[in-house]
């Protein structure tokens, strides 16, 4: 039996989805999986810590029970290493490890707990190579690309639009503003003042956060509402339709290490997979887990963090919206043989047979 390990999947984060994709794909390799979330049990710090104290005892019962465990985040190590020093185990143990969380000073809190796993799972090269040049012996490191399912990639593509339209996927928080929407503002408001700036075109901002309206009043202060729509949270088949309708998705999410520490970026990147398998190509940044997916000038582009680079390419695309034709087709066949759910089953046979 496998004990798999995650945030609550009620929610529609990244690490819940893949946990829901990596429960089956245990089960088509015949497993027994038990999967078990932290849940709140009421509104509060008080059904905080029921819906805690309730997964510890779920635990306590099932961790004897199970031959392996995989924690879907590094955070889930610490009760179990604590429940297995009181009664040790002989069981292998995983983790996924996603991005941010083991990247610059997030590691040193969980570099321990990771020490003690029989074997980790990083969901793209980048994220392992941050961790394999942090100090210290780690245990063996697989990459398990994650599968995106809100799209089937066999459909052929919709026509581009008339015009060029944009669309970002990606949370406004102001204190994580590194998804590059600023940067997006800024390369707009370039095009705008040089007289550039086409009629045509669109940017369709798909999220929510408390940097919202920030942003919102600087399209205004710019004068670029004409040319933007906030479209807030949306349901999967609005996404679907969104992704299938755009020109290409636009999501320059930047990596960086912050002299606090502090990191940013992507450790993959679902919705870039996403727009593949709908037969569109991503502008992303060059450095981040997104690389492992994106083969800049064929499935789509990575650019620096630049204002000025991205306006060129923005115009450059604008007049030659064949490029962006050519380079969907041949993200969305890459999704086919790369990234497909027979692919990210293989890989996670082979990261959980490694040890």
């Amino acid at each position: 039996m496998i004990l798999l390990l995650s945030f609550d999947v009620r929610r529609q984060g990244g690490i819940e989805r893949l946990s829901l994709q990596v429960q089956p794909s245990l089960e088509r390799r015949g497993e027994q999986v038990v999967l078990l979330c932290p849940q709140r049990l009421g509104p509060g710090s008080l059904g905080r810590l029921l819906g805690r104290l309730r997964f510890l005892l779920c635990l306590a019962w099932w961790l004897p029970q199970a031959q392996h465990i995989l924690c879907m985040h590094a955070l889930l190590l610490k009760p179990v290493l604590w429940l297995q020093r009181r009664r040790p185990q002989q069981q292998q143990l995983f983790c996924w490890l996603h991005g941010i969380e083991v990247w610059g000073a997030a590691l040193k809190p969980v570099a321990d707990a990771l020490h003690a796993c029989s074997g980790l799972i990083a969901s793209s090269s980048f994220t392992r190579d941050q961790l394999l040049a942090a100090p210290g012996s780690w245990p063996s490191i697989q990459v398990v690309h994650p599968m995106a399912d809100l799209i089937d990639a066999r459909e052929a593509p919709d026509p581009l639009p008339s015009g060029l339209r944009l669309l970002t996927v990606a949370r406004m928080d102001a204190g994580e503003r590194y998804k590059g929407h600023r940067l997006i503002l800024q390369a707009l408001r370039q095009l705008k003042e040089s007289h550039a700036l086409p009629e045509t075109l669109q940017w369709r901002v798909v999220g929510q956060g408390n940097d919202r309206q920030a942003l919102e009043q600087e399209c205004k202060d710019w004068g670029l509402t004409p040319w933007v729509r906030f479209l807030g949270g949306i349901s999967d088949a609005a996404l679907k339709l969104e992704l299938r309708s755009c020109s290409l998705l636009l999501m320059p999410s930047a990596f960086a290490i912050e002299a606090d520490g502090r990191a940013c970026g992507e450790g993959f990147g679902i919705v870039y997979l996403e727009a593949a398998q709908a037969g569109r190509a991503s502008i992303a940044c060059r450095l981040g887990g997104q690389s492992d997916l994106i083969v800049d000038g064929s499935t789509g582009w990575l650019i620096q963090p630049d204002p000025n680079e991205l306006a060129e390419l923005l115009l450059r695309l604008a007049e030659h919206p064949q490029a962006l034709v050519a380079a969907g087709e041949r993200a969305q066949e890459r999704s086919l043989t790369r990234f497909s759910q027979r692919a990210f089953d293989q890989a996670l046979d082979t990261a959980l047979e490694s040890c």
